[in-house]
């Protein structure tokens, strides 16, 4: 690159001597009588050496090296003090100020060649370093831009908040640790009678993760349109839901023969509800225990335990039954929850959840859900962040993802 050279004294005959001898070395050359010009000229032109003298009036090189390091000019400019001062206390000061290197005076012509040679080769490297970290950030934005665009993606298979089906409503909150999740869930109609639900907390965090929910939320949702997954046909044609451990046996089947490669699992549950008369099934395989918190305040955990998806092609899983009545909600959730950690590394724990989401069971879901945040974030604080309002939300994510999903009966289905 053409190095180009700002003199700054105000000796306009020894500017004019220095000028000279550097253009004769191939460099560009501009001149100042002092630091407030040499400072104008510096917002006007790209300067990419200072050589500048210690003693000038209204500012000194000292004053010049500070007003420099001060302001951003797009590039790094390497200052050269010139000074007959020799003492430490002096070049300490220079160093402090911004300055890169001195010369003594008189200059000598040897001395001052070499220091340009030195002051060239940082240019360069800070050229180079700066044309790397551009594109080291041109690819940070591509990247955030793709995971921007898989948030998308990944809210897009989300329900909508507070559905309602038949006699039923569902709503949710999803906290991703980063920009997309391994958790997912969802709620819909599996035919005109029954209701069919599931919750995936995918092994691990981040876009592995995320795949990998986004690739089994698929399976339910073309299982529901397309194939037997989730509805079976009988001898006379009439359709009925698949029990729920038969399905989650062959989710099973399909993920550990396309798990060979690369080691990978998830915990799910997944359900089925009779809209007409509230009785519901569900298969736990690895996931928490769901509860039902009753219209009266009272707790049944529902579920078998189970294993997780994908660990061995031989797991048999059971159904658990439940029945929902009227003001009765049933609760789903991932691990994220009762395992958040305290600043002790105390675990949130699910009678904690529990005892939360019976002390607000009368309170609209998204305000439930409001409380269970803001519970997470008052127990993860620090000793500090505890000093903030109840309820502040720290500035750090979440350690892992988290999900919550209630499902409530309101009412009574008349099909």
């Amino acid at each position: 690159m053409e190095v180009t050279v700002l003199i700054v004294d105000d000796s306009k005959s020894y500017r004019h001597l220095m000028a000279t001898m550097l253009t004769k070395w191939g460099f560009s050359v501009f001149e100042a009588e002092d630091g407030k010009c040499a400072l104008r000229l510096l917002e006007q032109q790209s300067v990419h050496i200072v050589i500048s003298d210690w003693e000038m009036p209204v500012m000194d090189g000292v004053e010049l090296c500070q007003a420099i390091r001060r302001n951003d000019f797009g590039h790094y400019i390497y200052v050269i003090l010139v000074t007959a001062r020799q003492s430490l206390d002096d070049l300490l000061t220079g160093m402090e100020a911004g300055a890169d290197d001195f010369l003594s005076k008189p200059v000598n012509q040897n001395q001052l060649r070499a220091r340009l040679h030195a002051a060239e080769r940082v240019l360069l490297l800070e050229s180079t370093l700066a044309a790397r970290n551009e594109k080291i950030s041109s690819a940070y934005r591509q990247i955030e831009s793709d995971l921007q665009a898989a948030a998308k993606l990944q809210h897009s298979v989300l329900p909508a908040h507070n559905l309602s089906l038949a006699g039923f409503e569902a709503d949710w909150m999803f906290l991703p640790s980063a920009y997309v999740s391994g958790d997912v869930l969802n709620y819909f109609s599996l035919d005109e009678r029954h209701i069919a639900f599931f919750s995936v907390d995918v092994a691990g965090h981040g876009v592995s993760a995320a795949m990998l929910s986004l690739a089994v939320a698929r399976e339910f949702m073309t299982g529901r349109i397309s194939s037997q997954l989730l509805v079976s046909q009988n001898a006379d044609g009439e359709s009925a839901p698949v029990a729920p451990h038969q399905v989650v046996a062959e989710l099973n089947q399909r993920f550990c023969l396309d798990n060979d490669e690369v080691f990978s699992y998830y915990t799910l549950i997944y359900g089925v509800i009779d809209s007409t008369n509230g009785q519901g099934t569900l298969c736990q395989a690895g996931h928490p225990t769901p509860f039902i918190i009753r219209a009266g305040g009272e707790l049944q955990a529902v579920g078998q335990g189970g294993m997780p998806v994908g660990l061995f092609p031989e797991a048999e899983y059971q159904d658990s039954h439940f029945t929902l009545e009227s003001g009765d909600r049933l609760y789903l959730y991932s691990d994220g929850i009762i395992e958040c950690e305290d600043g002790q590394q105390q675990l949130y724990g699910e009678e904690r959840l529990q005892q939360l989401l019976c002390q607000y069971r009368e309170l609209p879901k998204h305000q439930v859900f409001e409380r269970v945040e803001n519970a997470l974030n008052t127990w993860r604080s620090s000793e500090v962040e505890n000093r903030q309002p109840q309820g502040a939300k720290p500035l750090r994510p979440f350690a892992d993802d988290i999900s919550l999903m209630a499902i409530e009966r309101v009412g009574i289905s008349i099909n």
